[in-house]
């Protein structure tokens, strides 16, 4: 690193980091935004809104993504406490909020700065006086109103309002964030999820208070001619919160945030943003797809976190206190997944001073403290901080970062389904006792957090002999996800036992078990493996797609090439694969040692497949070291990749890299494979749970050395983020 980069890089260590959306960069014209937060004199501005109070629907989540905004903005890009101003409850008003907008954002921003809107709450639609019969979207705030026949005004910020107030802001660099949806729901739940819209229809109009506010923006000289929008949906989507083990958040905010903890100065806005858009598919599938709203811009954003996070590398979280004279911390997890972050009780994390952020922040660096998780209650933790022997310990402070090193999970976890509301007692407590018969899998009741769903298909019409004959219906039983999508290959026959139809599906069960522990293994925001994966499309036409790489890993390599409307997709889209196409990942070994891997795919019914690199069913086809500075293709480069099947719906493929070959996983999938040759790189495991559970062995036993280098001793699964890799390529199979 050169003097002057190196100079400038402490000086930017002194200031904490920026955000802000460009809408410059938006239009593509220049770096001017860049240039702008590089200034030690830029400021940025936060108004964050939530609210869970309403009167006749209430949430739960809408406070908890209010304080991940504010943890994210705080610690990881560089907003001071007084310039971030936060309306929960009772205090956000319609009156509050506008009246916060105006002397918060609008009178003290300038030129330059960085201005973030956020409002999770409910949303509505509503009419208005100008143009009778024509519904307009709106925020619900916390003094809502009923209206009445004698009085139809309603007391909602209209959209139109808001984005009046964006284009009022003096600086170019700001952007909405809203966490809310409008479409009508009869119901305030579906499944497992929340909707933040009025369940309510709207017979109302806008309040003359809230006509006259918008008259006032909209006769403004200066208004500028866009506004940039991050919603949570579509207009006709919903939006939706979710229950975790201890908290209640937004799936939009929470996958956002977690997106933006792990982001790099060589990330691409738009790229993160498409990471959590796919996190919330995955959840909540077509219910809910985010959206990158430009209004009044005739092209996608294109936005570029390069330069904006100069003085920090990826985290998981930050300490936001130091108790015990030192000796304890708190932390905030906010950037782990939901997935990590349940069983992170155990689990060991780094804390870095400045000068290691900005040079590197490996443990040998003499700047790094350790931290043992000793316990958490939702998104914090206390920690204890690990004696370091010989090197005395510094002294920590509020608003470090952390980052994963040593990840500590039971060897017993589970899969939960919760009983769906809609099953009548009896069959609750038949199918409480057939659960009980399945090894590894619990049941909960509807409204508790769970991985699945359990309860009846649609009712089928059986017989109709004549009109004066009851219709006779038999209940048919199955899986479905959190938001009450059916998981394929899961529906019984009409007057299946609520007990045959769960051990029915037991197997299945099992498999949809494998991919969970399979998926507590991805860590491309901790792992420090040099290595990289590439998937690339060999027919219909031959491109690159898209790559994955751990984050925190030194780049030293060149990018793979992707083709320009590859490029597109990736930023703007989850990744989309049509059935039938043939597909290929290349891995690439960067570092200075050989590296193993292991590839498995899975579908939303929960067949998982594991992928070798040779024609054949090779015994050692694990076990085949990839040399530094070499590559591996796989599916071998003689099957000219792999035909794409399975269900309609999301698929995934996850690439894990090892230190160490997996000699037990090998082995367990010898055991589970029917003895007959089959010229097929690709087999679907007979024994999935086996296989996974051998596979987190492998990383365990690859992780010894490590974990016994820092005095852990524990029975759980103990996994060191320096030797191993789990690359996840989510896709949308159409």
């Amino acid at each position: 690193m050169g003097l002057k980069r190196r100079e400038f890089l402490q000086q930017a260590g002194r200031m904490l980091a920026a955000i802000g959306i460009s809408e410059t960069l938006w239009l593509r014209l220049g770096d001017r935004y860049l240039q702008a937060l590089a200034q030690p004199t830029a400021r940025k501005l936060a108004l964050l809104v939530g609210i869970n109070k309403y009167p006749d629907s209430p949430l739960y989540g809408c406070v908890t993504d209010v304080e991940l905004q504010r943890e994210l903005l705080i610690d990881r890009f560089g907003f001071a406490p007084s310039d971030i101003l936060t309306l929960t409850d009772d205090r956000a008003t319609r009156e509050n909020i506008e009246t916060a907008f105006v002397t918060h954002l609008t009178e003290q921003a300038k030129p330059g700065d960085a201005v973030i809107f956020h409002f999770s709450g409910c949303g509505s639609r509503v009419g208005s006086i100008d143009t009778p019969g024509k519904l307009h979207n709106s925020l619900v705030p916390a003094n809502d109103v009923v209206p009445l026949l004698a009085n139809r005004a309603v007391n909602d910020i209209s959209e139109e309002t808001l984005l009046l107030l964006m284009r009022s802001l003096p600086t170019e660099n700001a952007i909405a964030i809203l966490d809310t949806s409008y479409t009508y729901q009869k119901l305030p739940k579906n499944g497992n999820f929340r909707i933040r819209s009025r369940p309510r229809s709207t017979i109302g109009q806008q309040s003359i208070g809230e006509l006259t506010f918008a008259q006032g923006l909209r006769s403004r000289s200066n208004l500028r001619p866009a506004a940039a929008v991050l919603a949570a949906a579509a207009n006709s989507q919903l939006a939706a919160e979710q229950q975790w083990n201890g908290f209640t958040a937004g799936l939009f905010t929470y996958a956002l945030t977690q997106t933006l903890w792990l982001a790099t100065p060589a990330s691409s806005f738009s790229v993160s943003f498409s990471r959590a858009a796919g996190t919330v598919e995955e959840m909540a599938g077509l219910l809910q797809q985010p959206q990158i709203r430009h209004d009044n811009l005739t092209a996608p954003p294109a936005v570029n976190f390069s330069n904006l996070m100069l003085n920090s590398a990826a985290a998981d979280g930050a300490v936001t206190a130091v108790e015990d004279g030192g000796k304890t911390v708190q932390l905030w997890l906010g950037g782990l997944s939901a997935g990590v972050l349940e069983w992170a009780g155990n689990s060991v994390f780094a804390v870095s001073s400045p000068a290691a952020s900005i040079q590197g922040d490996s443990l040998g660096d003499g700047y790094t403290s350790l931290l043992l998780v000793q316990a958490r209650t939702g998104l914090t933790a206390k920690a204890q901080i690990l004696d370091e022997g010989d090197r005395p310990n510094r002294q920590l402070t509020a608003g470090e970062l952390v980052r994963e090193e040593i990840r500590v999970f039971p060897r017993n976890i589970g899969l939960t389904v919760a009983l769906d509301s809609g099953l009548e007692r009896i069959e609750r407590v038949d199918a409480t006792s057939g659960f009980a018969t399945v090894p590894q899998v619990s049941v909960v009741g509807s409204d508790q957090p769970a991985d699945y769903r359990f309860g009846t298909v649609p009712e089928t019409i059986l017989a109709e002999t004549s009109s004066d004959r009851p219709v006779l219906y038999q209940r048919r039983y199955g899986l479905f996800s959190l938001a009450q999508r059916p998981v394929p290959d899961t529906e019984g026959d009409g007057g299946e036992a609520v007990k045959v139809a769960v051990q029915r599906l037991a197997p299945q069960l099992k498999a949809l078990l494998a991919t969970k522990l399979l998926r507590l293994t991805v860590n491309e925001g901790s792992s420090r493996l040099k290595v990289r994966a590439v998937l690339s499309t060999m027919a219909p036409q031959a491109k690159v797609m898209v790559q994955r790489e751990p984050v925190r890993a030194d780049r030293t390599y060149r990018l793979e090439p992707m083709s320009a409307d590859s490029e597109k997709l990736a930023n703007i889209d989850m990744l989309s694969v049509h059935k039938g196409d043939r597909i290929q990942y290349r891995l690439f070994n960067e570092s200075d040692r050989p590296v193993y891997a292991a590839v498995f795919s899975s579908d939303n019914a929960g067949h998982l497949l594991v992928m070798n690199s040779q024609i054949e069913n090779d015994p050692g086809a694990m076990s085949v070291a990839i040399a530094p500075g070499e590559n591996l293709t796989v599916p071998g480069a003689g099957t000219f990749g792999w035909a794409v099947s399975g269900p309609i719906g999301l698929g995934e493929t996850l690439i894990i890299f090892s230190e160490k070959p997996f000699t037990r996983t090998q082995t367990a999938i010898e055991e589970g494979m029917l003895q007959v040759r089959n010229a097929s790189p690709i087999r679907e495991l007979l024994n999935p749970l086996i296989v996974v559970q051998a596979v987190l062995e492998d990383l365990h036993n690859a992780s010894i050395p490590g974990v016994e280098k820092l005095g852990i001793s524990t029975d759980d699964l103990a996994l060191d983020v320096n030797v191993w890799a789990s690359l996840s390529f989510v896709y949308r199979l159409v």
